[in-house]
């Protein structure tokens, strides 16, 4: 079998391929003969100058099939490459990307020998089959027979999370660390001219230097010459730009602030780029010497204690997000990415508080938080941004189809005039053959002016100039073009075309009516409780952070909050509500809920979201037996 549908979120189709020999590949023979041919029965039947021109045209063709090879995989793949048998025979595999995933690529198949087995005596030798396609790696599985990422324990049962303490001995370890690799963005940095090279093959810079070089021919040297420098300097200006972005996206990396780390059965001090997904760690709030907050290194699922962490940087959220562990979940339940992020501190996010747990069983030395690592490295939240970036379209052009639709239109028109002007130069038999062949080239040629690419290019690049210095990176800037054809924007962060700022008004629904009550001492007691008592508000460094809709409810009903999480109203008769325990919001429920003490009452409160509407629907729940649903 020699092609294999992945169907997943970045593979869709991988084709298994084997190298041909050199000697039989079709860019190498076919033309051993036609030169051949050439030498033996062409040149000695005809004179020297066609012979020339014969010749000429053979090494073009054969340029241009060498181009290809670079201009188009599937190309290159009929010219060098033939369809493997088996996976076993297969040096490598054409990669077909899932649609709006990037362009088709050639990777080598890769192979190692890894043990298995569930202890030592009866572990046996296999050969692990896989590929790195875009910093994934995608393992052969001979059971499904296709290829499938590289799992990591992010899908487990709550009860292995809780049960695990990390890795028991250093052999497992090192497996671990061979098969996930280091907790690190990695990527080569290319050097000037091997991006130089890249773009020097690109089609248009090669139809350029060929016109180029028709005009030398026919003696246009200065204006020729001057043409191919400014070529050079601008494709060198493009390069330059090129590097310049590489390096900044190389500054980010995984902090590698020191952990306490459980391994073989004691807690020891390491790097963040040295865990491991398994690795059970202590993590908490830290600084680095400038006195910012250091990053969370990897994505981590919370086993005990809980945390407020900034995650601006991945959802342009500035709200702090309050993170819970997994204590309490139904032990039989599977982690969802999607469903539990109040559980996960994602990898690039800063954590601005916590709270460790002292009553689990695996105590932290240093007093943090106890959390497990579930992926690292390129597989993390900002890894996958990071992956975004570096894989989105490099090279910065607007040659799209209106261009090439429009250069075809010209071409047309230049066919018709050369072949006019071949067709009467041939009647004459006295003119030079070689001056109307150059003369058919240069009409054709000059339809795409030298400066075409540039023209279209300078305005995606003043574009990307104007959006850096706002301080905007633009991963794809192949679609600056398209903004022009925009008629409608829809902008979903707040704080983009909305203010943070809001402005307390009243209450609907209190008697199933929708009227509003501006007046909040004509408010029930219990209202007024549920909406001082069932939010998120958090206190950061003795300063109170949190939703702004929360914030100015409590402001508007004059109600304040504390940081032993007891509200109070400032005046008035009302009783003070203790917060005992809260469930965050769950955007698979759409509510959250709080579990109180009101004058040594318990009671649990339930904010519904209700997205047709601006307003929000709160209930009250009287617990049976003081038993209350987590959910």
């Amino acid at each position: 079998m020699s092609r294999f549908d992945v169907g997943g979120k970045v593979v869709e189709r991988v084709d298994l391929l084997t190298r041909r020999n050199w000697l039989w590949r079709l860019d190498v023979w076919p033309f051993i003969v036609v030169y051949g041919v050439w030498l033996l029965v062409i040149a000695p039947t005809i004179d020297f100058l066609d012979a020339s021109i014969v010749l000429g045209g053979l090494v073009v063709g054969h340029i241009l099939v060498l181009l290809f090879t670079i201009w188009s995989i599937d190309f290159k793949c009929f010219v060098q490459y033939t369809k493997a048998k088996g996976i076993h025979e297969a040096d490598v595999c054409k990669i077909t990307p899932s649609k709006f995933s990037g362009s088709k690529e050639i990777v080598p198949v890769q192979r190692r020998k890894v043990l298995q087995g569930s202890s030592p005596s009866v572990a046996r030798d296999t050969e692990e089959i896989y590929f790195d396609f875009r910093k994934q790696r995608f393992i052969f599985s001979e059971d499904k027979q296709t290829f499938s990422k590289l799992p990591y324990p992010s899908k487990e049962l709550f009860s292995s999370y809780i049960k695990n303490s990390g890795y028991g001995t250093e052999a497992k370890v090192v497996a671990a660390r061979e098969k996930w690799g280091r907790n690190a963005f990695e990527y080569p940095q290319p050097t000037f001219w091997n991006l130089m090279k890249e773009h020097c093959v690109e089609p248009f810079f090669v139809f350029q230097v060929f016109s180029v070089v028709l005009w030398c021919l026919d003696e246009y040297w200065y204006y020729s010459l001057f043409t191919l420098f400014m070529l050079f300097v601008f494709e060198s200006t493009m390069v330059k730009s090129r590097l310049k972005t590489l390096t900044e996206l190389r500054r980010v990396r995984v902090d590698g602030q020191s952990l306490m780390v459980h391994r073989c059965g004691k807690w020891v001090k390491l790097s963040g780029m040295d865990l491991l997904p398994g690795d059970v760690v202590s993590i908490g709030r830290s600084s680095g010497q400038n006195g910012e907050d250091r990053a969370v290194p990897a994505d981590m699922l919370l086993l005990a204690g809980s945390a407020i962490v900034n995650e601006a940087i991945l959802t342009g959220e500035s709200t702090p997000q309050w993170k819970v562990s997994i204590l309490g979940r139904g032990l039989e339940e599977k982690l969802s990415a999607k469903r539990d992020k109040g559980h996960i501190l994602f990898g690039g996010t800063k954590i601005l508080q916590h709270t460790p747990d002292k009553s689990f069983q695996l105590k932290t030395p240093d007093g943090g938080c106890l959390a497990i690592v579930l992926r690292t490295g390129f597989e993390t939240s900002q890894g996958k941004l990071m992956r975004t970036i570096l894989f989105s379209t490099e090279r910065v052009t607007a040659n799209n189809w209106e261009s090439g639709l429009f250069i075809l239109f010209l071409v047309v028109f230049a066919l018709i005039a050369a072949g006019y002007v071949l067709t009467k130069g041939l009647e004459d038999p006295t003119r030079s053959k070689y001056k109307l062949f150059l003369s058919c080239s240069l009409i054709i040629t000059s339809v795409i002016p030298p400066e075409l690419p540039m023209e279209l290019s300078i305005a995606v690049n003043t574009s990307l100039i104007a959006l850096a210095r706002c301080g905007i990176f633009c991963t794809e800037p192949f679609r600056i073009p398209f903004a022009g054809k925009v008629d409608i924007c829809c902008f979903d962060k707040t704080g983009t075309l909305t203010s943070d700022d809001m402005e307390f008004q009243g209450i609907v629904g209190l008697s199933g009516s929708m009227d509003l009550e501006s007046d909040t001492s004509k408010v029930p007691a219990r209202s007024l409780e549920i909406l001082a008592s069932c939010h998120a508000l958090v206190f950061v460094d003795n300063k109170q952070v949190g939703d702004p809709l929360e914030k100015a409810a409590l402001k508007g009903i004059d109600w304040i909050y504390t940081s032993d999480e007891k509200a109070m109203p400032k005046r008035g008769a009302g009783h003070a509500v203790q917060i005992l325990q809260r469930h965050h919001f769950a955007s698979h429920l759409k509510r959250m809920a709080v579990v109180v003490r009101v004058q040594e009452e318990y009671f649990s409160f339930v904010k519904d979201w209700i997205h047709h509407s601006s307003l929000t629907k709160v209930a009250v729940l009287r617990p049976r037996q003081g038993v209350v649903d987590q959910n």
